[in-house]
Protein backbone atom coordinates (compact mmCIF):
# COMPACT_ATOMS: atom_id res chain seq x y z
CA UNK A 1 0.00 0.00 0.00
CA UNK A 2 1.58 3.04 -0.97
CA UNK A 3 1.67 5.66 1.92
CA UNK A 4 -0.23 8.91 1.28
CA UNK A 5 1.89 12.04 0.99
CA UNK A 6 2.24 14.99 3.61
CA UNK A 7 1.02 18.35 3.05
CA UNK A 8 0.55 21.78 4.37
CA UNK A 9 -2.83 22.87 5.09
CA UNK A 10 -3.09 26.29 5.53
CA UNK A 11 -7.24 27.68 7.21
CA UNK A 12 -8.35 30.44 5.89
CA UNK A 13 -11.77 32.37 7.56
CA UNK A 14 -12.72 33.75 3.65
CA UNK A 15 -11.46 37.37 4.51
CA UNK A 16 -9.65 38.80 1.62
CA UNK A 17 -6.46 39.71 3.77
CA UNK A 18 -6.30 35.34 4.92
CA UNK A 19 -4.19 35.82 1.24
CA UNK A 20 -0.50 36.60 3.65
CA UNK A 21 -1.70 32.50 5.26
CA UNK A 22 -1.32 31.21 1.94
CA UNK A 23 1.48 32.83 1.44
CA UNK A 24 3.31 32.20 4.76
CA UNK A 25 2.03 28.37 4.32
CA UNK A 26 3.57 28.50 0.55
CA UNK A 27 6.49 28.91 2.15
CA UNK A 28 6.65 25.88 4.48
CA UNK A 29 5.01 23.94 1.68
CA UNK A 30 8.57 24.99 -0.57
CA UNK A 31 10.98 24.78 2.08
CA UNK A 32 9.49 21.08 2.72
CA UNK A 33 8.75 20.17 -0.28
CA UNK A 34 5.38 19.52 0.29
CA UNK A 35 2.05 19.95 -1.01
CA UNK A 36 -0.10 22.72 -0.23
CA UNK A 37 -3.58 22.76 0.53
CA UNK A 38 -6.17 25.59 1.92
CA UNK A 39 -9.21 25.11 3.56
CA UNK A 40 -12.35 27.67 4.79
CA UNK A 41 -15.11 26.49 6.77
CA UNK A 42 -17.84 28.79 6.67
CA UNK A 43 -20.90 28.73 8.99
CA UNK A 44 -23.76 26.79 7.54
CA UNK A 45 -26.23 29.71 7.43
CA UNK A 46 -22.96 31.54 5.31
CA UNK A 47 -24.23 29.24 2.56
CA UNK A 48 -26.59 31.77 0.74
CA UNK A 49 -24.25 34.90 1.64
CA UNK A 50 -20.82 33.76 1.48
CA UNK A 51 -18.81 36.66 -0.25
CA UNK A 52 -18.10 35.24 -3.93
CA UNK A 53 -15.61 37.66 -4.31
CA UNK A 54 -13.34 37.38 -1.65
CA UNK A 55 -13.33 33.72 -1.46
CA UNK A 56 -12.72 33.95 -5.34
CA UNK A 57 -9.65 36.00 -4.45
CA UNK A 58 -8.60 33.19 -1.94
CA UNK A 59 -8.96 30.54 -4.59
CA UNK A 60 -7.12 32.45 -7.03
CA UNK A 61 -4.01 33.34 -4.40
CA UNK A 62 -4.19 29.26 -3.77
CA UNK A 63 -4.08 28.84 -7.64
CA UNK A 64 -0.90 30.79 -7.82
CA UNK A 65 0.93 28.94 -4.67
CA UNK A 66 0.00 25.45 -6.79
CA UNK A 67 -2.83 24.95 -4.04
CA UNK A 68 -5.91 23.75 -4.72
CA UNK A 69 -8.25 25.35 -1.86
CA UNK A 70 -11.79 23.87 -0.74
CA UNK A 71 -14.58 25.60 1.24
CA UNK A 72 -16.77 23.80 3.49
CA UNK A 73 -20.18 25.00 5.36
CA UNK A 74 -19.83 23.28 8.34
CA UNK A 75 -20.93 24.95 12.13
CA UNK A 76 -17.82 23.64 14.07
CA UNK A 77 -14.88 24.93 11.88
CA UNK A 78 -12.37 22.90 14.30
CA UNK A 79 -13.74 19.74 13.75
CA UNK A 80 -14.43 20.12 10.57
CA UNK A 81 -10.71 21.53 10.04
CA UNK A 82 -9.27 18.55 12.31
CA UNK A 83 -10.96 15.91 9.83
CA UNK A 84 -9.70 17.65 6.49
CA UNK A 85 -6.04 17.77 8.10
CA UNK A 86 -6.42 14.10 8.52
CA UNK A 87 -7.53 13.35 5.43
CA UNK A 88 -4.83 15.11 3.51
CA UNK A 89 -2.67 14.03 5.86
CA UNK A 90 -1.52 17.40 6.72
CA UNK A 91 2.39 17.65 9.05
CA UNK A 92 1.58 21.80 9.22
CA UNK A 93 -1.01 23.63 9.82
CA UNK A 94 -1.18 27.05 9.01
CA UNK A 95 -3.97 29.92 10.54
CA UNK A 96 -4.27 33.39 11.36
CA UNK A 97 -3.84 34.62 14.83
CA UNK A 98 -6.67 34.31 17.65
CA UNK A 99 -8.10 37.67 18.50
CA UNK A 100 -10.43 38.89 21.12
CA UNK A 101 -12.92 37.61 21.78
CA UNK A 102 -10.97 34.43 21.51
CA UNK A 103 -12.86 30.95 19.32
CA UNK A 104 -10.83 28.29 20.85
CA UNK A 105 -9.95 27.32 17.02
CA UNK A 106 -6.70 27.00 17.17
CA UNK A 107 -6.73 25.42 20.62
CA UNK A 108 -9.20 22.84 19.85
CA UNK A 109 -7.15 21.51 16.55
CA UNK A 110 -3.81 21.66 19.38
CA UNK A 111 -6.01 19.59 21.82
CA UNK A 112 -6.93 17.47 18.74
CA UNK A 113 -3.84 17.30 16.97
CA UNK A 114 -0.91 17.44 19.45
CA UNK A 115 1.99 16.21 17.06
CA UNK A 116 1.05 18.75 14.40
CA UNK A 117 2.93 22.17 14.72
CA UNK A 118 0.97 25.02 14.18
CA UNK A 119 1.89 28.48 12.70
CA UNK A 120 -0.07 31.59 13.49
CA UNK A 121 0.62 34.31 11.30
CA UNK A 122 0.03 38.04 12.65
CA UNK A 123 -1.91 40.99 10.55
CA UNK A 124 1.49 42.10 10.29
CA UNK A 125 2.66 39.41 8.93
CA UNK A 126 4.91 37.87 12.33
CA UNK A 127 4.86 33.94 12.31
CA UNK A 128 3.96 32.48 15.87
CA UNK A 129 5.03 28.67 16.10
CA UNK A 130 3.16 26.06 18.42
CA UNK A 131 5.48 23.17 18.33
CA UNK A 132 4.37 19.65 18.97
CA UNK A 133 5.81 17.89 22.29
CA UNK A 134 8.49 15.49 21.74
CA UNK A 135 9.14 12.37 23.74
CA UNK A 136 12.86 14.05 25.06
CA UNK A 137 10.30 17.03 26.26
CA UNK A 138 8.25 14.88 28.67
CA UNK A 139 10.89 13.08 29.90
CA UNK A 140 12.71 16.25 30.55
CA UNK A 141 9.30 17.59 32.40
CA UNK A 142 9.49 14.10 34.19
CA UNK A 143 13.10 15.20 35.76
CA UNK A 144 11.95 18.01 36.49
CA UNK A 145 9.15 17.84 38.18
CA UNK A 146 10.55 14.89 40.32
CA UNK A 147 13.40 17.14 41.27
Amino acid sequence: MKKSKATVLVCVTGQRDCDRLIRAGKKISDSQSIPLQVLCVQPTSSGFDADCEELEYLRQTAKNADAEMSVYFHDDAPLMAVGYAKSVHASHIVTGMAEAPVNGFVEIIHKLLPRIPISMVAKDGTVYNICPVTKNDRKTKKLILQN
